[in-house]
């Protein structure tokens, strides 16, 4: 069944993405497939970055699909680079995205409130 609404928290290990209605609710959980880090500019001043994991943004587009407007949540920068990706190499999904906020490390029913705050139409949905 396809969702309208969808909202994934994304950070470089792992999402957790939902495709919601005003009465059900899916979610799927995709993991990293690589954990990698290098020197900012290849400098040795001990910053590091992490490796965009592209077949890990393929994932979490792919549980995406069949969505309509899309929330995009998460820490630091990995949910721009997926974004930014989104934007790269599936754009009919990109152009869907409708925010994108920092949240932390928030727990589901949180994640659902962000999604109630966005979509209005699922302020009725059970949690």
């Amino acid at each position: 069944m396809s969702h309208y609404h969808a909202v994934v928290w994304i950070d470089h290990q792992k999402a957790s993405a939902w495709q919601l209605t005003e009465t059900e609710q899916q979610h799927a959980v995709v993991h990293a497939h690589h954990h990698q880090a290098y020197a900012d500019g290849g400098k040795h001043t001990g910053a590091h970055r992490e490796v965009a994991d592209h077949q890990f943004f393929d994932e979490v587009a792919k549980s995406l699909a069949g969505a309509r407007e899309i929330l995009v949540l998460g820490p630091a920068q990995t949910k721009h680079e997926f974004v930014a990706y989104l934007g790269e190499k599936h754009a009919p999904l990109a152009k869907l995205v409708v925010a994108v906020e920092t949240a932390d490390h928030p727990s589901d029913k949180q994640i659902i409130a962000y999604a109630r705050k966005h979509f209005p139409a699922l302020d009725r949905m059970r949690t």
